[in-house]
Order: structure tokens, then C-alpha cells, then sequence
């Protein structure tokens, strides 16, 4: 098994060099969701933009070009990939197949770890802010949503800062595990089961008083189903012909993951948001699909 501790190391090192950071801020300005995020590049609130940067990593880590301070750990993050797509997605979307009464791999076979998709592994640091931005803010860092893939699968870190939102709308704490995930179900799930799995809503706010002065550091892995695949819902599944489906779109306007990829990361935190219930909720429409943002 890979070591999480080294992918955290890891993660150090590749943001830590300015020269890194150069390249990476135009392989984001080319793809849109690989390379370097710089921090202030996302929109929160009243002005205020974000204090986090990123770097992303396709699964196939040869696919794009990297400098020279990232591809001494090239070896170690494919494998990281690896690991966290064979031992620990695989087992999560044979559940979900099964919870739809479909054949074990039939969310497998469109999650090809070769095929032509754009998951990845995230690198991530969010650094405090200071207190006019938290007031502006509401001491939100990162506004409710759902991630665009099918699974977000999240390396527990000790730094509490992400919640998650019940159904009795209220925002609750994730508590850190040692040595856990959290795995996070996205947009293209929704989609894939008809609205029988819900995106998770989740969001990130300033942390506890003792913990406030820390950069909170993360490992991600964001998954997506190949490109090519219709994020149109599985209705041969047993369990949604009892149920029922719920669309979000018709059927034939369903997007693929290709489409419904480049267009949520060309809009996140650029695009203007409408309000709805009192500014709790901002909406916008991607792909003829309403997304909303949660305050």
C-alpha cells in the first residue's frame, strides 16, 4: 500500500516551489480542472475570493508534462492512484451497483482506470484568512455544493473544517478518523441512479478556535466516469423500476461526462449566481441542468 503520510509530503513539495506553481497555473489555464490553482482565482462572497491553491494530477500521471520539482514523486502518486482506484473505489461502486440490484461491475466497467477521462488526484492547501474576510464571509471558505464526478474519496486529515448538509437542513461537523475516508457521492452518481444516490452537500468553513492559526492541507481523489459515457440514469436497474426515476434533465438531452465536466469547471466561482430563499441558496444553469450553491 502506498503511504499516505508520503502523498502529504508530497503535496508539500509540489506546492511549495514557485517555479512549479508558474507551470501549473497555465496547465490550469489550458485544462481547466489539471495543473496549479493559484489562491484568490474562485469568487466567495462580498468581494472576497478564495485562500486555497490546488494541484491536480490526472490518474495517468504521463499524460500531461510536469517540472522538474514534481517528477521525482511521479512514481509514488501513480501508484497512490492506483491504490485508491483499485482498493478503495472499486469496492464503494460494486456496493452501489448492488444497492441498484445491477451486476457488480456494472459501474466499474464505465469507471475505466485506461479509458479517456480526467480523474485525479488533488493536492490542496487552504491558509487562514483574516477577520474583515471571515466577517464578509460568514466564515464559509468554500460555498455548499456537490462535486461534478460520480465519487470524491477524501484522506481524513486532523484540521476539522468540512461539513456536510442533512436533510433537516442542517450543516454538521465530519469528525477525522485516523487512517479513514470519507467518500463523497457527486453529480454524474445522481445521474447515473436517477436520483436514487444523492450528490453529497458539502461545504468548507473556518476552523475551531484552537485550530484557526493551521494551513489545512488535503489529498483528494476525484473520480469521473470516461468521458464518453451519457450521464443518463440507469433504468434497467430493478430498483429504480420500483421506485421510480428522477430527472434532472430528459433523457436526450442528457450530458455526457466530457460535457458536464467542462462546463461546472468553467463556471465554478466566475459565474453569477441567482438567489433563491433569502440568498440561502444561488443557483445557476449548466448544460440545461440547475446547479446550486449553498450559503
Amino acid at each position: 500500500m502506498p503511504s499516505i503520510p508520503r502523498a502529504f509530503f508530497a503535496r508539500h513539495a509540489i506546492l511549495a516551489f514557485p517555479n512549479a506553481r508558474a507551470f501549473h497555473r497555465r496547465l490550469f489555464s489550458i485544462y481547466g480542472e489539471q495543473g496549479y490553482k493559484p489562491r484568490q482565482y474562485w469568487h466567495i462572497d462580498n468581494g472576497v475570493r478564495d485562500q486555497l491553491e490546488h494541484y491536480n494530477i490526472n490518474r495517468d500521471v504521463t499524460k500531461r508534462e510536469h517540472p522538474l520539482a514534481v517528477r521525482p514523486f511521479l512514481p509514488e502518486i501513480e501508484a497512490f492512484a492506483k491504490h485508491t482506484h483499485f482498493n478503495i473505489l472499486h469496492p464503494v461502486l460494486r456496493l452501489l451497483a448492488l444497492g441498484l440490484e445491477l451486476p457488480e461491475d456494472e459501474l466499474i466497467k464505465i469507471h475505466g482506470f485506461d479509458a479517456v477521462g480526467e480523474t485525479y488526484v488533488r493536492f490542496m492547501k487552504y491558509y487562514p484568512r483574516t477577520q474583515d474576510e471571515e466577517a464578509k464571509t460568514n466564515n464559509v471558505w468554500l460555498k455548499g455544493h456537490t462535486d461534478f464526478g460520480s465519487i470524491t474519496v477524501l484522506y481524513s486529515q486532523p484540521i476539522a473544517a468540512l461539513q456536510i448538509l442533512g436533510k433537516d437542513g442542517q450543516w454538521r461537523w465530519v469528525k477525522h478518523i485516523e487512517n479513514a475516508v470519507v467518500i463523497n457521492a457527486g453529480d454524474a452518481m445522481e445521474f447515473l441512479s436517477g436520483g436514487y444516490y444523492k450528490g453529497t452537500i458539502h461545504r468548507v468553513v473556518q476552523p475551531p478556535k484552537d485550530q484557526q492559526h493551521l494551513t489545512r492541507s488535503g489529498v483528494f481523489y476525484f473520480v469521473m466516469p470516461d468521458d464518453a459515457v451519457k450521464l443518463a440514469p440507469l433504468a434497467h436497474s430493478p430498483v429504480l423500476q420500483r421506485v421510480g426515476i428522477e430527472r434532472r434533465v430528459p433523457d436526450d438531452e442528457a450530458p455526457t461526462m466530457e460535457e458536464w465536466r467542462r462546463g461546472r469547471t468553467s463556471a465554478y466561482g466566475q459565474s453569477e449566481l441567482t438567489a433563491e430563499d433569502g440568498r440561502k441558496v444561488e443557483a445557476e444553469v449548466i448544460n440545461g441542468v440547475v446547479v446550486k450553491h449553498y450559503n
